[in-house]
């Protein structure tokens, strides 16, 4: 009795697991059958839509037309603890809507009796929103300025009279691109870009550097306050030197908290031109002037009046100025033409011709504005525009004429041109009221030659001179410098200049004369005078008289 009971109570164990499991199984086939056969399951959601009653198509559709209403203009909000930014992606995202409401169905649709499982388990499916170009949407965070957003304190510091007052940063946070990028493509992918995101931020920490990078920030000779040649020479203020220890800076830091404030002993050099003064006193003076007088045809007076207008510049302090450099190769698309020039000790026809002039009136300006001369070759013979020793020859490829600003200020150079002459400037700031004169002295004379060439095609006795001849010289130039009240400062030698004679040559006849033949004279006959003319014959002539 007692055997059965116990069969009987182990046999209900089994029944009831099975029983339930049965059952489930039978609510699970009725699911199956009530999910219905259409291209989606019942209550199936995609973007949010409900596409339960919807043929495939018909989902596409509402999913396209929800994704063209959503993106017209679509800004991404995101914020970053107090400071809200804006993303534009207008134009930059793309939407397969088709081929993924595809893969929907058909995991969906798929054998019978799965059905119930996709009924059970997920319902709700998402087409995701995807970006086009990554670089426009790196250009799109960028223009939102949320990458600016940095709540890290840097180290700063004032100076003061001979030290400097650091204040120790803080740690804190920031955006970076990468994390904007992830939380932006998430936001797309799961097609819930219309809420603020919340930006995930990085925490920061102070350089282990920091005192190095504002060492070599710091240090520095003091600067002049000068012209910004890249901002149409805008005046920049003077600059602060500044020397200190590197070595106590780093232990002071690391000694101190974060936000307090620590000082550094340091030389502190203030500028000797401030921008007040630069304001007050540039271009105020000319420092020194020359001009010449312009002969020859008119396109050597364009040459050299081209050539001149060229040299209009500012030289700040320390610069250099290089004729061939800024006024460039004479072409004739450059304006110039061909004119008379030296070379190879002939006088010849070329492109630019005449241009020394403008090289060598300005030379003498710059002497006489005590300029450093860098470069200068005098010319192979004597220049008549200029007093001997005070020449400039350049050449493209070849001799070039240099001088240096070596003021403290910045100097202007103006040249112009009228009525046959050439006129140069040069402009500055005069500290000491100083002046320059320039003598130059010829050494020694080289006198020409005339030498003889025969010509078989001039007449002997007759002469043609084929080259002019110059008479080579040595020549000496001074410069003296003068304080305002006439004192002589300093003299010295300028520059020494020698010039190459050229003899004449004359072409002389070899070709004989020729002799015409003298054709003889007829005789006239004698004329008695006792002998009676015997009358004409012809009746109508009249017997003379």
């Amino acid at each position: 009795m007692n055997i059965q009971y116990k069969q009987l109570i182990n046999n209900k164990k089994v029944m009831i697991p099975a029983t339930i499991i049965l059952i489930l199984v039978i609510i699970y086939l009725a699911i199956c059958f009530m999910v219905g056969s259409g291209d989606f399951l019942s209550h199936t959601t995609i973007n949010g839509i409900q596409v339960g009653d919807m043929t495939k198509q018909e989902a596409v559709t509402a999913l396209n037309q929800q994704f063209e209403k959503d993106t017209k203009q679509l800004l991404i909000k995101m914020k970053a603890n107090d400071q809200s930014y804006t993303v534009d992606l207008t134009g930059n995202v793309s939407f397969e809507a088709s081929q993924e409401v595809e893969k929907i169905s058909q995991k969906m649709k798929g054998h019978f009796f799965t059905r119930g499982y996709y009924y059970l388990k997920n319902k709700d499916f998402i087409v995701p929103v995807k970006i086009q170009d990554e670089e426009k949407l790196k250009e799109a965070i960028k223009k939102s300025e949320i990458l600016k957003y940095d709540t890290t304190q840097k180290t700063t510091y004032e100076l003061g009279e001979q030290k400097i007052i650091f204040t120790k940063g803080t740690n804190g946070e920031k955006t970076t691109e990468t994390l904007t990028i992830q939380q932006i493509q998430q936001a797309l992918k799961d097609y819930d870009f219309h809420k603020e995101i919340i930006c995930q931020l990085e925490q920061t920490h102070l350089e282990d550097d920091e005192m190095e990078t504002l060492y070599k920030e710091l240090v520095k000779e003091a600067q002049n306050a000068t012209l910004d040649k890249g901002n149409d020479y805008t005046i920049i203020d003077g600059k602060v030197g500044v020397s200190y220890d590197l070595e106590t800076a780093q232990k002071a830091f690391l000694d101190t908290k974060a936000g307090d404030t620590f000082e550094v002993s340091a030389k502190i050099t203030q500028p000797d031109i401030t921008k007040a003064d630069l304001e007050k006193n540039l271009f105020k003076d000319v420092l020194g002037s020359y001009s010449t007088y312009v002969s020859g045809s008119s396109v050597r007076k364009n040459n050299v009046r081209l050539a001149g207008v060229k040299c209009n510049s500012i030289l700040l302090p320390g610069e250099e100025f290089s004729f061939n450099g800024q006024v460039g190769q004479r072409t004739v698309a450059k304006g110039f033409g061909a004119a008379g020039a030296y070379r190879d000790g002939e006088t010849v026809n070329e492109v630019g011709g005449g241009v020394c002039q403008s090289s060598s009136t300005l030379y003498n300006a710059v002497l006489l504005s005590n300029l450093e001369v860098t470069l200068r070759y005098n010319h192979s013979y004597v220049s008549s525009y200029v007093p001997i020793g005070r020449d400039a020859t350049v050449s493209w490829g070849g001799p070039d004429f240099k001088f240096k600003n070596n003021k403290n200020y910045p100097i202007k150079i103006e040249v112009s041109y009228s009525n046959s002459r050439l006129y140069c400037k040069i402009l500055g700031t005069n500290e000491d009221g100083s002046y320059v004169k320039i003598t130059s002295q010829k050494l020694s004379s080289i006198p020409y030659q005339t030498k003889y060439i025969d010509d078989p095609t001039l007449e002997v006795g007759t002469e043609k001179v084929q080259t002019t001849g110059y008479t080579g010289a040595k020549a000496q130039s001074y410069r003296y410098v003068y304080d305002k009240d006439g004192n002589l400062i300093s003299s010295q030698k300028e520059a020494y200049s020698v010039y190459k004679k050229r003899d004449k040559v004359v072409k002389r006849g070899t070709k004989p004369v020729e002799v015409t033949p003298v054709q003889p004279v007829p005789e006239t006959p004698t004329v008695d005078p006792n002998v009676t003319t015997p009358p004409t014959t012809d009746p109508t002539q009249t017997p003379v008289q």
